[in-house]
């Protein structure tokens, strides 16, 4: 396993605990071992309990903690309403922030709360950035904010179990919020959100897939 660096999390109370019915799809075995070596893409930050998870695959592991810069790159694009960038600009730029994704192509895409740190106008950019980085199988798993009304926190996340995710730390932030239609036509035709899981905080869990698989 190679473990690319990120900030360590923020030790204190024992981290929460969110049950997921979605994880055990994304992680099915059977596809897994038909896989091989898996190259793996976490948006988080660096934690132990996640790491002792993935160490149970045969798998290179890219840990990539981008919340913060896209966070503000996001909140900057406000500022260039009048002059906005285009779509290969906006990849150029991500593709900035995003280097350390190497030149891998990954099976499994940890996204965690990453698509509430883009604004809404980003999300075709980078969903056509992040195209040239999935195998034609690839899976994905993340959170995004469905509605409105969700308290706006920034939560840094972690694997703790085959369907258990463990919150590591969280603070209040401005988000973007975006709902299940608006992310699926940010995608284009190449990928789609192949189930999802509305829970009580207002977050809708989601399950991605590549169309072609």
């Amino acid at each position: 396993m190679v473990g690319l660096s990120g900030k360590k999390s923020d030790r204190g109370d024992p981290p929460a605990a969110i049950t997921s019915r979605l994880l055990p799809v994304m992680l099915d075995e059977k596809r897994l071992a038909s896989l091989g070596t898996l190259n793996i893409l976490d948006f988080g930050r660096a934690n132990s309990g996640s790491l002792e998870f993935f160490n149970q695959f045969s798998c290179r592991l890219c840990v990539l903690d981008a919340a913060d810069c896209l966070l503000e790159w996001s909140a900057g694009l406000e500022a260039r309403r009048e002059d906005p960038p285009s779509d290969q600009q906006m990849q150029l730029e991500l593709s900035g922030l995003l280097s350390s994704m190497g030149a891998h192509r990954y099976d499994l895409v940890f996204f965690w709360d990453t698509l509430n740190h883009l604004h809404e106008q980003a999300l075709p950019a980078f969903s056509g950035l992040l195209r040239r980085y999935l195998t034609p199988d690839c899976r994905g798993h993340g959170f995004m904010l469905h509605k409105r009304g969700t308290e706006q926190v920034l939560r840094h996340m972690g694997m703790a179990g085959d369907n258990l995710i463990a919150v590591q730390s969280q603070s209040e932030t401005t988000l973007y919020p975006h709902n299940r239609k608006v992310v699926n036509d940010a995608l284009g035709s190449d990928l789609r959100i192949d189930q999802g899981v509305l829970h009580g905080d207002g977050r809708l869990e989601f399950l991605l897939v590549s169309n072609s698989a």
